[in-house]
């Protein structure tokens, strides 16, 4: 048996990454959702739908490391990293690549509660296709 592996799960959005409030604003809208947003002055700012059913946390990344790397929107069950082209899903627990792999060629991912909702989520963000892999695919040179 191989050993564990996280997997990164990644798909390109449709989202319109302008000014964090806008963003906070729009993604409150779309989810049904109580988005919270911490300013850059310190205030928090809460965009909050009528019928909230996530509540979630937006915060804006600046990072010269990663420029493309702007914001973080946090769920109670995952992260979504949101780039200028893709979003990167990083779940709270441990996520074995090979687990994952598997329930994903069965296509029984959607029968748990958790990635249905990551998966309706990403869906309403735009995304179309979603790629999982681990990280040492590209040690051996795997396309």
């Amino acid at each position: 048996m191989d050993e564990f592996k996280h997997p990164f799960i990644v798909g390109k959005h449709k989202l319109r990454l302008s000014k964090l409030e806008q963003l906070a604003k729009d993604l409150a809208l779309k989810l049904n959702a109580t988005v919270k947003i911490e300013s850059q002055e310190g205030l928090i700012i809460t965009f909050e739908s009528k019928k909230s059913i996530y509540n979630g946390r937006l915060i804006q990344r600046n990072s010269s490391l990663t420029p493309q790397f702007k914001y973080e929107l946090i769920l109670e069950e995952f992260r979504l990293n949101i780039y200028e082209d893709f979003i990167e899903v990083l779940f709270r627990f441990d996520v074995d690549y090979f687990h994952l792999y598997d329930l994903s060629i069965k296509d029984e991912l959607k029968k748990i509660d958790t990635f249905h909702r990551c998966f309706a989520i990403l869906n309403i963000f735009g995304v179309k296709d979603i790629y999982i892999g681990d990280f040492n695919e590209f040690r051996n040179g795997k396309k």
